[in-house]
């Protein structure tokens, strides 16, 4: 990881919309970059009340804002969330560190290689003496096993927010855990390494230069790039 240049950012405390309206490029924007460059159908925006419905939305507001969870939402399974949220606590470091951690923090930063304004919502911070600057990020998985779940890692981008969250906020370490959605149930943690890390350092850098130039796309795909630039409404000014 490059030495730090600036200060840490702020750590914000939002809800999800005035998070989502920030002005700042999201690792779920480049998501749709990404997308939009792979010829895939473009992601619909979320809001907070539509992700009240998903099953990995009420899965994180279970495990990390109890006291905002609300029960009978139609076609959850309240005791299958619990069940989930009973077995990440199982593991001691991690119920250790979900004691001492804040959950759902927030922070603008300017990325330097690109210097473009971007944002970051992370599932849990641990910015405590007896531990490392940790950053937390827990997915909801249909991963067989651990090495199923870390090759998802790869595939599924995790590595790319990885280095995109640990960059922005110096963290010393990232954890991904997976947390198996059907029996038997596994929790699987995996710290990011390295060279994970430089993968995915690879990937957003690459999706923000082609944020900044959308034009710079292959021609087969820059109709469907310029287009995702658009609806962002983040590319550069005219």
């Amino acid at each position: 990881m490059p030495t730090p240049s600036a200060p840490r950012p702020d750590l914000l405390r939002l809800d999800y919309d005035t998070y989502r309206a920030l002005p700042a490029v999201a690792n779920s924007d480049l998501s749709r970059l990404r997308d939009a460059l792979d010829g895939r159908p473009a992601r619909a925006q979320s809001s907070a009340n539509d992700g009240a419905l998903s099953f990995g939305t009420a899965f994180h507001t279970a495990l990390l804002e109890p006291d905002d969870y609300v029960a009978g939402q139609p076609g959850l399974n309240d005791t299958l969330v619990w069940w989930l949220v009973d077995g990440v606590k199982m593991d001691t470091r991690l119920n250790e560190l979900l004691a001492v951690g804040r959950p759902e923090m927030s922070a603008l930063f300017t990325e330097p290689e690109t210097d473009t304004l971007c944002k970051l919502r992370a599932d849990l911070i641990v910015d405590n003496p007896e531990h490392p600057f940790t950053i937390i990020d827990f997915k909801t998985t249909m991963a067989r096993d651990a090495d199923h779940f870390l090759w998802q890692c790869s595939a599924y981008d995790y590595d790319r927010q990885a280095a995109f969250y640990t960059d922005a906020l110096q963290a010393e370490r990232f954890l991904l855990v997976g947390v198996q959605k059907v029996e038997p149930f596994g929790v699987f943690t995996i710290e990011v390494s390295p060279q994970m890390l430089a993968e995915g350092r690879q990937k957003y850098q690459r999706l923000l230069r082609l944020l900044k130039a959308p034009a710079t796309a292959p021609a087969y795909r820059a109709d469907a790039v310029q287009a995702a630039v658009d609806a962002l409404g983040l590319g550069p000014e005219e």
